[in-house]
C-alpha cells in the first residue's frame, strides 16, 4: 500500500514537471521600441556579420518572472532557456515577406535583458542570428542586388520561444521608410547642357528642392576658358563652398567666398548626404552654371539697388526710384545695416519674410 502510493506521488511529480518548466517560460515578456531610424536600411543589417556599422534601429526588452515565482528559487534563479523569432514584412505599398531569422536558444540569466538589432546581426553573441532566410524580390532593384528596402511601411515581429519550440510571447513595431528624393536646382543659371544665362549682380542667392530640414554641400566653381561645366565642378577651384541647413543661400560679399567677376561663367551644384545603415550615401543635384552681368568693361548693376526696385515696384512706392536705401528697421525695432540690407530684400522677394506694412523715411 504504501509503495503503491508513494508510485503515484512520484509519477505526479513527474507530470508535473514539464508543466512548471512551461509555467516559468510562460512567464517571459518581449516588448519593441523604435530607435532613431535611419533614411536607409538594407536587409543585410540583418544577417549576420560584423557589427561595426549596424544600426541601432529597434531595441527588444525581455522580462522573465522574479526568482522564486512559478517553479521554485533553485530553477528560476538560473533563469528560463528561450529563442527569438525575427521577421520583417513590407505592409506597403506592396505586401511582401523580407526577411525571417533565428537565434539559438540561450538563458535568460537576468529579470530584465536590454538587446539591439546591431546584437542580433553581430557573431559569436548568445543572441546572435544563426538561421535566416531572405526574400530577394521584395527588395530595391532588379534581383534585390542593392538589398536596400524600398519606400514603404515595415512590420518588425519579435517572438520569444521555449525550449520546446513554442511561443511564449510576441510583439511587433511598424516603421516606415522613405526614398530618398532628388535635389533639383531652381535658380540661378539653368542647366549646363544650354548657354549659361547672365545673372545680375555679384551675390546671388542660391535656390534648390529638398527637405528644409536636411544640410547640403553648395559648391560653386569658376569655369575657365574651353571647360565645360562638368569639367570645372569635377576638378576646379571652389569660389565657394559651403555646408548649409535649408534649401536656399545667399553668395556671401566677405572673405567667405572669392568675389565674382564681372563676365566670367560660374557652376554650382548641390549635394546631400544620406545617411544609411551602411554609412553615408550621396545624392547629387544636377550642374548649373550662369554668367554674371557688367562684362567688357561695363561694371555690373548693384544689385541691392535692383532689388530694392523690385521691392518698391512691389508695394506700389515707384515714385522712390532712383534713392539710395541706408538701413531698414523691422516693426519688432531689429534695425538691418546696409552691408545686411540685401539679405533682407532677398528673403522678401524669396517669399521667406512677408512685408505688412512699408513706412519710408
Amino acid at each position: 500500500m504504501l509503495r503503491s502510493r508513494h508510485a503515484a506521488l512520484t509519477a505526479a511529480a513527474l507530470l508535473c514537471t514539464p508543466l512548471a518548466a512551461t509555467s516559468a517560460a510562460a512567464q517571459v515578456q518581449v516588448t519593441l521600441r523604435a530607435l532613431a531610424p535611419p533614411q536607409a536600411f538594407f536587409v543585410a543589417d540583418l544577417m549576420p556579420g560584423s557589427s561595426a556599422a549596424r544600426p541601432d534601429l529597434i531595441a527588444i526588452t525581455l522580462v522573465s518572472s522574479p526568482a522564486g515565482e512559478a517553479t521554485g528559487r533553485a530553477s528560476a534563479a538560473a533563469g528560463p532557456t528561450i529563442s527569438l523569432e525575427i521577421n520583417v514584412s513590407r505592409e506597403s505599398p506592396s505586401p511582401a515577406q523580407i526577411f525571417h531569422g533565428t537565434t539559438d536558444p540561450f538563458v535568460l540569466a537576468t529579470p530584465v535583458r536590454n538587446i539591439t538589432l546591431r546584437e542580433l546581426a553581430s557573431t559569436g553573441r548568445d543572441v546572435s542570428i544563426t538561421d535566416f532566410d531572405v526574400n530577394e524580390e521584395g527588395l530595391d532593384g532588379p534581383n534585390g542586388r542593392t538589398g536596400r528596402l524600398p519606400a514603404g511601411t515595415y512590420l518588425f515581429r519579435v517572438t520569444v520561444h521555449d525550449q520546446r519550440g513554442g511561443s511564449i510571447d510576441s510583439d511587433e513595431l511598424r516603421i516606415g521608410f522613405t526614398s530618398p528624393s532628388r535635389v533639383e536646382l531652381l535658380s540661378p543659371g539653368a542647366p549646363a547642357d544650354v548657354a549659361p544665362p547672365v545673372v545680375l549682380g555679384p551675390t546671388p542667392r542660391f535656390l534648390w528642392s529638398g527637405d528644409p530640414a536636411e544640410r547640403y554641400r553648395l559648391r560653386v566653381v569658376k569655369v575657365e576658358n574651353n571647360t565645360s561645366a562638368t569639367e570645372a565642378m569635377e576638378g576646379g577651384f571652389a569660389s565657394w563652398d559651403v555646408t548649409v541647413a535649408g534649401t536656399s543661400a545667399l553668395y556671401p560679399a566677405s572673405v567667405e567666398a572669392l568675389r565674382l567677376e564681372p563676365g566670367a561663367t560660374y557652376a554650382w551644384q548641390v549635394v546631400r548626404e544620406l545617411r544609411t545603415t551602411g554609412g553615408t550615401e550621396t545624392i547629387e543635384s544636377p550642374i548649373y552654371w550662369f554668367r554674371v552681368g557688367g562684362g567688357g568693361g561695363r561694371p555690373p548693376p548693384n544689385a541691392l539697388d535692383l532689388r530694392f526696385a523690385a521691392l518698391l515696384r512691389a508695394l506700389g512706392l515707384a515714385e522712390l526710384q532712383g534713392y539710395t536705401p541706408v538701413g531698414a528697421t523691422l516693426e519688432d525695432g531689429r534695425p538691418f545695416r546696409l552691408d545686411k540690407l540685401e539679405d533682407l530684400l532677398t528673403a522678401i522677394a524669396a517669399g521667406e519674410i512677408a512685408v505688412l506694412a512699408a513706412r519710408v523715411r
